[in-house]
């Protein structure tokens, strides 16, 4: 009777259809810090990751609310971008020797505590020059911390450089909300999970707007029979 029993579990073992993995997504709401954790996130599956602008007046707090949320914690690193555009205060700049960039960082990371890794704010220019990315990616590793490129710009040498230097890394892959309209936000949800099921994983970065929080919110449960939401730590590879 055993016999019959496992010959017959083996049977619709080799029978039943292969459990297909679901491309996966990290999304990242990037440039917390201005104001309080917005609520609407706290709605949000905690395997969506923050991004928090240090030396904002609510970096820390933001960061600690996000670790009580169960989030990871990217520091959104302010750097220069070309003449004529908007600039963060603080941000990294091409004036800056070594020491003052590498201070600068390590600054930025004691206001975001316990990130798991860093993504440029702006920087359209700065992550075109291979020695500030040095300077930074250096800093970086000596924290073992990993580095998302959040590709302003297509002449970007970031994620490039956090290689060099053995740092876990990936890149942005989408933009969610550019333009922020409801139609827009799914038009790029089909672009995410169109690079996630062609490269395994996506990075998607989106912001903390009303209409992308709502919008998000209400797509969810679709969003999430297509593919697995994963904190940006499971996006990083060396």
């Amino acid at each position: 009777m055993q016999r019959i029993v496992t010959v017959t579990a083996l049977l619709i073992l080799l029978l039943a259809p292969p459990v297909v993995a679901k491309p996966k997504l990290a999304l990242i709401i990037d440039d917390l810090g201005y104001d309080l954790m917005p609520r609407d996130i706290a709605k949000l599956p905690p395997e969506i990751s923050v991004s928090v602008i240090p030396f904002t007046e609510f970096d820390t707090a933001v960061a600690l609310t996000a670790l009580n949320q169960r989030r990871e914690v990217l520091l959104h690193l302010p750097m220069q971008s070309p003449p004529g555009s908007p600039e963060e205060p603080n941000a990294l700049t091409l004036e800056m020797n070594k020491e003052q960039m590498q201070t600068s960082v390590r600054e930025a990371l004691y206001r975001v505590p316990h990130a798991v890794a860093v993504n440029n704010h702006m920087g359209s220019l700065l992550t075109q020059h291979h020695e500030p990315m040095h300077w930074i990616m250096e800093t970086l590793h000596a924290k073992e911390l990993g580095f998302i490129d959040s590709r302003t710009t297509p002449s970007t040498v970031a994620q490039k450089i956090a290689k060099q230097h053995g740092l876990a890394n990936n890149r942005r892959h989408v933009f969610l909300d550019h333009l922020q309209t409801e139609a827009f936000i799914h038009q790029q949800l089909e672009l995410a999970i169109q690079q996630a099921s062609r490269r395994g994983i996506a990075v998607v970065i989106a912001h903390p707007f009303p209409i992308t929080l709502d919008t998000l919110q209400k797509a969810l449960p679709s969003l999430q029979e297509r593919v697995d939401l994963v904190p940006i730590s499971q996006a990083l590879s060396q």
